[in-house]
């Protein structure tokens, strides 16, 4: 840890995004100078950004200024009423996403811009328009939320909780109550009915067309993302598979990428989806985005052997 940067202030932030909607989240900042490092950090899909508090700190610690989010209908950014709040992936990724993103780039205008995401936010970090800000990606336990990557045992229990049970629960509530199911915040219904039924890379045309017209143009934009990445994939993860990793890659095809697979290190018997972000993995797995951020990197190190 930066001896020199120790004391961090978090602060509750709102700021817009791109279509006007109100945003919450979590500001990190270091004392002393200001950062030469800012991170956007965008979450798993149906996590509070609260979740990450002491990854997000240890960062801030090592001289990062860095926002931790909610997309809408999340945690922070969740509206009064959740029956009928309309929200798509593709609200999350370009508005919610790019608002994060430009928020950033205009609070800290001289610092290095590095995106950073989790899980299915891995995806959707790269997929607004100011993401052309961003000068890096960290990627950790990226995956596209395609079922059939899932490991066997949450495959089923994705198909059954969100498909079978929550198809009608859905239809009944006007959104989708996943927490009282255990399986994170509860969701917008047009999310939960997304990810139900297919991956954000196929497109329904049953949808309304101004939705499929703007998820192609994200999915454009993540496709020709051509930037230094350090993609962290865990051994033991059920969610983002090394089969799911590898497809996310193929999504994002133009990444000058360098893909890790961490291993539980000393008494960790398991990692998974989300050890990563506890405290007992500060030590062995958080030091090494820190030094990614650190080198500046440039495409001509960058290497990809998944593909």
């Amino acid at each position: 840890m930066n001896a020199a940067a120790t004391t961090v202030t978090v602060s509750r932030v709102r700021f817009p995004a791109l279509d006007g909607y109100s945003l919450g989240g979590f500001l990190h900042v270091p004392a002393g100078t200001p950062p030469t490092h800012a991170v956007v950090f965008a979450t798993g899909g149906g996590i509070r950004a609260e979740v990450y508090k002491h990854f997000a700190g240890y960062l801030a610690s090592e001289g990062m200024a860095v926002l931790a989010f909610d997309y809408r209908g999340i945690g922070e950014s969740r509206p009064a009423k959740m029956r009928g709040f309309v929200a798509g992936l593709e609200d999350w990724a370009e508005y919610d996403a790019g608002g994060a993103i430009a928020w950033m780039a205009a609070r800290y205008p001289n610092a290095h811009l590095t995106g950073m995401g989790h899980s299915i936010g891995a995806l959707l970090i790269g997929a607004g328009e100011p993401a052309t800000k961003l000068e890096q990606l960290v990627l950790i336990a990226p995956h596209v939320g395609f079922h059939a990557d899932y490991g066997l045992g949450v495959r089923w229990l994705v198909r059954l909780g969100w498909r079978t049970v929550g198809a009608p629960l859905r239809s009944a509530l006007g959104y989708f109550p996943a927490s009282a199911m255990k399986l994170g915040e509860d969701l917008p219904n047009r999310v939960a009915r997304q990810w139900a039924t297919r991956s954000f890379g196929q497109i329904d045309p049953a949808e309304e067309s101004a939705a499929n017209e703007r998820e192609e143009r994200a999915l454009q934009r993540i496709a020709s993302f051509r930037k230094p990445a350090l993609v962290l994939s865990i051994s033991d993860d059920k969610w983002a598979t090394d089969v799911g990793v590898r497809r996310f890659l193929h999504v994002y095809k133009s990444l000058l990428a360098i893909r890790l697979v961490l291993e539980p290190q000393g008494d960790d018997r398991e990692v998974g989806h989300f050890g990563f972000f506890r405290r007992r993995s500060s030590a062995s797995f958080w030091p090494i985005p820190v030094r990614f951020v650190n080198a500046g990197c440039s495409a001509d190190w960058a290497v990809d052997s998944t593909r």
